[in-house]
């Protein structure tokens, strides 16, 4: 089969990119092959270890418990120090080795269990001690047994995984873990259909003979597999680990004690093994109640593996993409305790008949659960712990971790046994007081999710760091722009005129900015000032020196004097008179002179009607120093003047000013001017930035319901407001649902402009770059929205890691997007920013909204 129609094929189970389809084939028969392997050695297993008398069980699972410790540690050093390739070559081909022993071992037990060995001539090379040695050890052999298989499966698991990690990265692997588990699942039903069907043929010992052709077909698939990563990487090798160090037990140990994360995931994990041991236990106690025979016990213990494997794939297949995609990660994890909690509490309730049905309910829910969403879930749990810790961090807890709890529950078995005397009780008083102790683990385990589901964001996002500074934060952070305005009005006038100059730099000292520095800026020199027109500012007539100007300014009683000087009834009396003679000057320079002065003034009447002149002034100059009046003053009547003068860019800036200093008090006004469709188009455009000023809720309010009406030329400004509003006011709320429509109608324009304006000009020369440039811009005002009823920072970092961020902090994003929006929000964006070639994001994004590309946006809506 050709690649393309490789690919084809596995894109009706999975998402596979056209480059991953042979790595991808490759990994699914790995798996494919290795719980094949798995549920053959699992059902005889199993078999031998129930006919053992049960106060023997426990002794199995505590044995792995105690020995595992040092294979994790000699595991460690072997992925250390070994090649990748190396590594798994050997550790399969030991296992093969160990499997013929074994099968030797069961072979000669069980004949040696019919019969006593007879002395012939094949003594003399040590056959019959050895197999008296045997009779006389038994049952120590099953419990070799059953620490090899629990350490083949682990290892076998471990090593799948690592090969995922070497192959792909994390949100690659995330969207094939789907493909990934039914081949294990699908392994599973080949290897437990194999063992029921032949037990009855050939024995449950001569079964483990199929097992070491099944591994060196995996190892082959291995070797093929290496190939097609050097092929993805370019022709380099996977990358290591970390540095080939000596690394042993109790550094994978320190691995996961330093990292609070990690604590709490083991213990997690722990927790639901304790229980999954328990409820084991149980299931072994019923089946041992049942099935007396060898042949018996291993057929049915065949099928049980069959059923619940096939059902497995069902689940995995119908629903595990489903859950993830659409519930999250935290309902993921829920699953399976709850279910086995409600399953739990009902065998209180349940005749002693019936045991064998609920048996196998729970157990199979169980193994269900943790073929499926469980497993998948857990992979993805690791997914925000750093390189250099997770490869240690994940032996120490899926090798050593997950058997010491195994053997934890093993440990309580083996004390109720004892305790509670169940050599003298029947099987159903058993199981029922194990049901207690089961309760207690797994609401423990419900427990240690909602922790640890807790923690899973905020560990993603220390991998994730701001690319760059929002602009009007760092405006905001760093310079104070009303000073810096009145700096460059003082700088303008200085030249235009001193009078000008004089009040610019009266306005500097009432603000207290004046410092040493921008006197410097300034230029003030002693005696340079000429006092022109001073007469308008203190009614001194003529033209004079201000001798000692820097020394006045220093003076802290200069202001107190100047004020007394605008407060005095004489002076106010003669000002009043002069200033409307001023304000009609045909000089652009005297109306300046007013405009500033009106707001140094009280605001009586006269001073009001004045400024009212002054605001209709047609020089734009005179217009700036009136606007600044009005934010002084804040004259009501004055508001629709301000409103005209939004249209202007010359005056723009200095209006929004004035009307931001009125405050909420003119919201119901901005309101009325935004919504007038008939108003100036650059005084619309100009309000949201108005209102954003404010930061209240109301504004919040008016900004949301102007935007839901979609108009084109407004929608820049009204989110970029919004915006600006949540990241100074974080206590104003947002209504989730309208957010969550603007943002679909925006995703769903950005669809449009990709397969109608972008998609057509790609691979053209001299292609319009507008489009790009303006689908970016859709995309930036999703992110701006998303921050409005998500938490803001992490939708910033993801948005800027995406833009300009490696492949790992891209996938970390991604993954991050994946926990915090929901199913319609991730479907509907995930195909925009994702990594995806032409062709394939227009099929996906025609896949998300049938007939786009065809009937536009506009026309749909309407």
């Amino acid at each position: 089969m050709s690649d393309g129609r490789l690919n084809a094929f596995l894109n009706r189970f999975a998402d596979v990119r056209a480059a991953e389809t042979r790595a991808a084939t490759y990994l699914f028969t790995f798996f494919f092959l290795t719980t094949f392997s798995f549920y053959i050695i699992k059902p005889v297993k199993e078999n031998f270890l129930i006919g053992v008398t049960p106060a023997w069980w426990p002794y199995a699972d505590l044995a792995t418990a105690l020995l595992i410790g040092f294979v994790v540690a000699f595991n460690a050093r072997l992925i250390d120090h070994l090649p990748r390739r190396a590594y798994m070559t050997g550790t399969i081909l030991f296992f093969v080795s160990a499997l013929f022993v074994f099968w030797y071992v069961f072979d000669t037990g069980q004949q040696l269990l019919a019969r006593t060995p007879m002395i012939h001539s094949s003594a003399v090379y040590g056959v019959i001690p050895f197999q008296v040695i045997i009779r006389d050890i038994w049952p120590l052999p099953v419990f070799v047994f059953c620490f090899f298989s629990d350490v083949f499966i682990a290892m076998s698991v471990t090593q799948f995984w690592i090969a995922v990690n070497d192959t792909f990265d994390p949100y690659q692997a995330k969207r094939l873990i789907g493909l990934f588990v039914s081949g294990g699942l699908l392994g599973g039903i080949a290897g437990a259909l194999l063992t029921s069907l032949l037990v009855r043929v050939v024995g449950p010992e001569n079964l483990l003979l199929f097992c070491p052709g099944i591994l060196l077909l995996v190892l082959a698939t291995v070797h093929l597999l290496h190939g097609e990563q050097r092929k993805l990487r370019g022709g380099s090798e996977p990358p290591s680990p970390g540095p080939k160090a000596r690394v042993g037990y109790l550094e994978s140990f320190a691995a996961v004690r330093k990292n609070k994360y990690l604590l709490l995931l083991a213990g997690l994990l722990a927790s639901a093994m304790v229980a999954g041991s328990l409820i084991n236990f149980q299931f072994k106690i019923v089946v041992k109640d049942v099935y007396e025979y060898d042949v018996g016990r291993t057929s049915f213990l065949g099928n049980f593996y069959l059923g619940v494997l096939f059902l497995s794939t069902v689940f995995h297949w119908a629903a595990t993409r489903r859950v993830l995609k659409n519930f999250g990660i935290r309902l993921a994890l829920l699953v399976a305790p709850v279910f086995l909690l409600l399953g739990s509490l009902s065998i209180f309730l349940l005749p002693a008949g019936l045991f064998l049905v609920w048996a196998i309910f729970v157990r199979g829910s169980d193994k269900i659960f943790d073929n499926t969403v469980s497993q998948s879930v857990r992979e993805l749990l690791y997914i925000p712990v750093p390189e250099d810790i997770k490869y240690r961090a994940k032996i120490f807890i899926d090798m050593f971790v997950n058997k010491f709890a195994v053997g934890l529950g093993a440990g309580l078995f083996l004390l109720l046994f004892h305790v509670s005397r169940f050599a003298y009780k029947p099987a159903s008083t058993q199981v029922r007081e194990i049901g207690f102790l089961v309760l207690g683990f797994i609401a423990l385990w419900i427990v240690l999710i909602v922790v640890v589901y807790g923690l899973y964001p905020s560990v993603l996002k220390k991998d994730l760091n701001r690319k760059w500074i929002d602009a009007n934060k760092a405006v905001k952070d760093n310079v104070d722009m009303d000073v810096t305005g009145r700096v460059f009005d003082a700088l303008e006038s200085r030249d235009r005129s001193t009078t000008l100059y004089i009040m610019n730099i009266f306005d500097l000292i009432r603000k207290g900015s004046l410092s040493p520095e921008l006197k410097e800026l300034l230029g003030f020199k002693q005696d340079e000032l000429r006092a022109r027109s001073l007469d308008c500012l203190l009614d001194v007539g003529g033209e004079v020196f201000f001798r000692g100007f820097e020394e006045a300014i220093a003076d802290k009683d200069f202001e107190v004097e100047v004020r007394k000087v605008f407060a005095s009834d004489d002076y106010k009396a003669v000002m009043e008179k002069r200033l409307e003679g001023i304000a009609g000057s045909e000089s652009d320079i005297d109306r300046m002179e007013a405009a500033k002065l009106v707001g140094m003034m009280e605001p009586t009447p006269e001073v009001m009607r004045t400024l009212g002149l002054l605001l209709r002034d047609p020089s734009s100059q005179v217009v700036t120093y009136a606007l600044g009046g009005v934010a002084v003053h804040r004259p009501r009547e004055h508001v629709p003047l301000v409103l005209r003068h939004l249209e202007s860019p010359l005056t723009l800036q200095d209006a929004q000013t004035a009307l931001a200093a009125y405050g909420p008090a003119v919201e119901d006004v901005l309101k009325e001017a935004l919504q007038d469709r008939n108003g100036p188009p650059g005084a619309r455009r100009a309000i949201p930035e108005v209102l954003s000023r404010f930061g209240t809720q109301r504004s919040a309010d008016i900004l949301l319901a102007e935007l839901a009406c979609r108009q084109e030329d407004l929608e820049a400004d009204i989110v970029e407001a919004l915006y600006k509003i949540r990241a100074v006011r974080p206590d104003v709320r947002f209504k989730a649902g309208k957010v969550r429509q603007e943002i679909l109608f925006l995703i769903e324009r950005s669809y449009e402009i990709f397969l109608e304006e972008v998609l057509p000009g790609m691979g053209r020369p001299g292609a319009d770059t507008r489009a790009e440039a303006l689908l970016d811009l859709k995309i930036k005002r999703v992110f701006d929205l998303l921050t409005l009823i998500h938490p803001a920072e992490d939708i910033v970092k993801a948005y800027q890691n995406i833009l300009q961020g490696t492949r790992k902090s891209v996938d970390y994003s991604l993954e991050l997007l994946d926990n915090l929006l929901d199913r319609d929000l991730k479907s509907a964006l995930f195909p925009l920013i994702e990594d995806l070639p032409p062709a394939e994001r227009a099929a996906r994004l025609r896949k998300a909204i049938p007939g786009l590309g065809q009937t536009s946006v506009r026309s749909r809506l309407k």
